[in-house]
């Protein structure tokens, strides 16, 4: 395997963007379309990734919320996994768990992941688990800091394709 020297990957960046800040101003239409396909290239390595990490809960789950019931189905948080472009102004792309609700996308319901942080920890407003829940749950959750977890293991893939790809914007557009 190769080991690669991060701050030599941080300084190609730096120049990279300081690049792009110049090239910016002048992007034509096809520059940008280039850019926004290099982050999404970028941004499905973790999505691939977190989809390959995320192991299906063992049965369904219904979540009551103020009379109402919402089904979470086995699998929902892996399809919910995706990437999205969270504003029309810029290049960037957001990858992630895709909800309705935070986001107003339109996923389908099979596919929500608006339950996604309560597997990643949990929520601190309902405070520590209790000690003996813990001990008499008969599975471990499998899919805490499954985020964190994938965000540490493709880094280093991310950021290489990142110059590599930067490089060939840049030199698209410079010419």
């Amino acid at each position: 395997m190769i080991t690669l020297d991060d701050k030599r990957l941080n300084r190609e960046l730096q120049k990279a963007y300081k690049k792009l800040k110049r090239v910016e101003e002048n992007m034509t239409k096809s520059d940008s379309k280039d850019m926004m396909n290099a982050h999404k290239d970028i941004g499905k390595i973790y999505v691939k990734a977190a989809r390959r990490n995320i192991k299906p809960y063992h049965e369904d789950t219904v979540v009551k919320k103020k009379g109402k019931e919402y089904p979470i189905v086995r699998g929902q948080l892996k399809k919910s996994m995706g990437l999205w472009r969270p504003s029309r102004k810029r290049t960037t792309y957001v990858a992630g768990p895709r909800a309705n609700a935070p986001m107003k996308q339109k996923v389908r319901q099979q596919a929500d992941g608006w339950f996604a942080h309560f597997v990643e920890e949990r929520p601190k407003k309902f405070g520590p688990p209790d000690p003996d829940y813990v001990k008499a749950r008969k599975r471990a959750p499998q899919n805490r800091g499954v985020f964190d977890r994938t965000k540490r293991q493709v880094y280093k893939e991310m950021k290489v394709k990142q110059v590599r790809l930067y490089r060939q914007t840049l030199k698209k557009s410079i010419r």
